[in-house]
Parts: structure tokens; C-alpha cells; sequence
């Protein structure tokens, strides 16, 4: 996941909160992002070295051609790295039922990793969904739960990757002379466009992409390379652009059979 830097690049534009509850949106499909499948295929480029991004990413572009359950275990993979949004994208799946059967349950129990740093408006769709949970469901949670934090949850999931993020640091190369300001045209890796899933959904509105060039520097800034900074600059861009917090119920998209 990309980072705000101090040089004041926001790589993530912040949006609004919006839970919508117009029965009409309900029958609309789920849509998780609004860039297209080319645009997130260019995210790519500025993922290397955290799998937690290309994962991600992967799991997008599946998610985009329709290949869900190509597109979950993706997300799944991501969210063995941290990735706090891939952790939200399966939430949103499994509630609204897209590409598998509507469950609840797991949604919760996704949504509540996605919010487990404290993200004000994750919090407020765990707690949205909760309000959704019969107490049977709310008792399978304290059952599954558990094992989900066990493998997802931060305690575990952070230290795996941050043994990939130091091994991307040992393994960066630049200028052999000194010379540090060598641009390198690359794609952010960061959030794309609608990256908390989109207001049609019934869920967060789009993040904007910034796509264009950076400098050496930047690229290998500490933000990237180095594990305690790169989990900062993500919570510090996990909690931007909080915007207007609209409040409704909240029901499955649909009850078709997954594709």
C-alpha cells in the first residue's frame, strides 16, 4: 500500500464515508473499485517487494475480469500480508454475496481485521454489520473469529511481511556513484480509484489514483523500505480523507448463486 510522504505527495486522495441503504442500490452489483482493469494492472509496477500489495492488485484485476474466486483467494493472500484493504474487499464480498453465497458471519469477521487498527470508517461498517447479525450469528462469530485473527489479524500477519519488505530493501539497487536523483517513471502502488469499495455498493466512496513519475529517492524512501515506517505512512493513509459519515441498514446485493 502506497504512503503519504512527508514531501507531500498523497497518494491516496481522501473521499467520503457513505453507507446507503436506497432498496433500489441493493439490486445493483457490487463494485469494489472504479479504475479500470488497465489501471490497476499499471499499479502493479510500484508494488514490488510487498505482496501484500501485489496480491492485492491480483486479486482486483480478477475481481474486474469476474474470476471470483480467483479474486478471494487473491484477497485471502493479501490479507496473509496485513492488507488491511483486501481484508475490507472480502468483507464486502461475502455481505453482499458476489461470486459466493451471502455470509454474514464471514463478512463480520473480515470487517472487524479491516478495522482492527482503529480506521474510524471501518469501524463504522464492522459495527453496521454487526447490527445486521442475528445473536446465532453473532455467536458463530466468537466461534470462527478467533482462528481468522490467528492467521489475518496484525500479530501474525505484519511480521510476514515485514520479512518481505527487508528483503526488498537488501535487494535495492541505484546509482553506484552517489547520484540519487535519477527519475523513475513507475505507477504508485497505492489505493486506486474507489479503493474502499464504491457508494453503489452501499459502502465507501473512491479514492483517487496519482499516476506519473517519481524520483529515486522516493521510490526508495523509507515508507517503502523499511517495515515500522511502511506500516505508519498505511495507517496514516488508512485514516485520511475521512469525510461526511452517513448511517442506513444495510442487505445483501443479491441472492443469486456465486458465478
Amino acid at each position: 500500500m502506497a504512503n503519504v510522504s512527508a514531501r507531500g505527495k498523497a497518494w491516496l486522495a481522501g473521499a467520503a464515508l457513505s453507507l446507503l441503504a436506497a432498496p433500489a442500490l441493493a439490486e445493483e452489483p457490487l463494485k469494489l473499485v472504479t479504475a479500470s482493469y488497465m489501471q490497476v494492472d499499471a499499479q502493479l509496477k510500484g508494488a514490488q517487494g510487498h505482496p501484500n500489495e501485489t496480491w492485492r492488485l491480483n486479486g482486483l484485476k480478477s475481481y474486474l475480469a469476474g474470476h471470483y474466486d480467483e479474486a478471494e483467494m487473491r484477497f485471502e493472500n493479501a490479507a496473509s500480508y496485513a492488507d488491511k484493504y483486501s481484508q475490507h474487499y472480502l468483507s464486502l464480498m461475502y455481505w453482499y454475496g458476489q461470486g459466493m453465497p451471502a455470509d454474514p458471519v464471514r463478512a463480520y469477521i473480515w470487517s472487524d481485521l479491516a478495522a482492527e487498527r482503529g480506521v474510524p470508517r471501518l469501524l463504522v461498517i464492522r459495527e453496521k454489520m454487526w447490527e445486521g447479525l442475528t445473536p446465532a450469528q453473532r455467536e458463530q462469530v466468537g466461534q470462527l473469529g478467533p482462528d481468522y485473527y490467528a492467521r489475518f489479524g496484525d500479530e501474525s500477519a505484519r511480521p510476514r511481511a515485514d520479512v518481505e519488505i527487508r528483503r526488498f530493501a537488501r535487494t535495492m539497487t541505484g546509482s553506484r556513484i552517489g547520484y540519487r536523483n535519477q527519475a523513475i517513471d513507475i505507477t504508485q502502488g497505492g489505493p486506486i480509484n474507489g479503493s474502499f469499495g464504491n457508494a453503489t455498493a452501499g459502502m465507501l466512496a473512491a479514492s483517487k489514483q496519482v499516476v506519473g513519475s517519481t524520483t529515486g529517492d522516493e521510490y526508495y524512501a523509507d515508507e517503502r523500505a523499511q517495515a515500522l515506517s511502511y506500516w505508519q505512512a498505511q495507517d496514516a493513509e488508512l485514516g485520511s480523507g475521512l469525510g461526511n459519515v452517513g448511517v442506513g441498514p444495510m442487505v445483501p446485493a443479491r441472492d443469486k448463486p456465486p458465478r
